[in-house]
């Protein structure tokens, strides 16, 4: 597939999904999308480099931090709005998504740094969101809703990347030509990516369409614009803190966030408008993802001449 459709496919998958909210009902399917993903991504990695460095550590400081930090810079300048607040909170403090590696792989990073650093986030908000659950919804909670949500989190991680991996490894013993199927499966997988980004993108109108009255548009603005700014913090301080060669793996570790956990918990937890926080950093990093793809493009036209 030319790398002049990529970017285009993932605007057509944005389209799609604002004029197409039916779509949402393929919800369903996002786990099976991630879970090619990675395990085409997994049949390629040599996990003898799935190590922590220096920058993993300092992405999962941050990773919590910005979420928080969000939360009262915003009380700042919204005083008494509660739901705005956790709105930047949700959206900032979502893991690494896990469909990251595989992004990484079509911008020809390393995707292994990628995937520790998502096994290392996703651990870190799992043990921290039951006490910032209690602490930012005004609410103790007991002690099984606590775990249940641990509970959630855990199998999300179970199913969509400690199977992948077990399943790859199995298909590399078995079958060792398999390691190369993931290069070859590229245009494939891309699709799969695509797919999924359509189906999100279908959610997150029919989302809108159906509270966007309730709220009013200078809400949905006001929201969308501190999603905004949470993505560029996130992509920014992902780059400064990764290793000199390491700092496009770092920023998206940091900048591409697993969204749906989020979406899922704040619309358990809270009220619809706090959803709209990880909702909108869906439209906001995979645009980033399609700007990033685009320009691997230019990089790659500019060494050819």
């Amino acid at each position: 597939m030319s790398s002049v459709i990529r970017p285009l496919a993932i605007l057509c998958a944005f389209v799609f999904g604002w004029f197409v909210p039916q779509g949402a009902a393929l919800n369903f399917l996002i786990p099976w999308l991630v879970g090619f993903m990675l395990f085409a991504t997994f049949l390629g990695l040599d996990l003898r480099k799935l190590t922590p460095k220096r920058s993993h550590f300092a992405i999962v400081v941050l990773n919590l931090g910005i979420g928080i930090a969000g939360y009262f810079l915003v009380g700042l300048f919204a005083p008494g709005n509660d739901q705005i607040k956790q709105a930047a909170l949700f959206a900032g403090l979502a893991p690494t998504a896990t469909a990251a590696p595989a992004v990484a792989g079509f911008l020809k990073r390393q995707a292994e740094y990628v995937v520790t650093g998502l096994v290392l986030s996703t651990a870190a908000v799992a043990l921290a969101l039951p006490a910032l659950l209690s602490w930012v919804l005004h609410r103790e909670g007991s002690s099984a809703e606590f775990l249940a949500a641990f509970a959630s989190v855990a199998k999300s991680v179970g199913l969509t990347i400690v199977l992948p991996i077990l399943l790859a490894r199995i298909c590399r013993a078995i079958f060792p030509k398999s390691r190369d199927f993931g290069r070859r499966a590229k245009n494939v997988t891309f699709a799969a990516w695509v797919s999924m980004i359509a189906i999100i993108a279908c959610r997150a109108s029919k989302f809108i369409r159906e509270s966007g009255s309730e709220l009013g548009l200078g809400t949905l603005m006001e929201v969308a614009a501190i999603s905004l700014a949470i993505c560029m913090i996130n992509f920014g301080l992902g780059y400064c803190v990764g290793e000199k060669n390491l700092r496009p793996e770092a920023s998206q570790t940091l900048g591409q966030k697993n969204t749906g956990i989020m979406i899922a918990f704040a619309s358990m937890y809270a009220e619809p408008l706090v959803a709209l926080g990880p909702t909108f950093y869906v439209l906001w990093h995979n645009s980033w993802n399609a700007i990033q793809l685009a320009l691997t493009r230019d990089e790659k036209t500019d060494s050819k001449r």
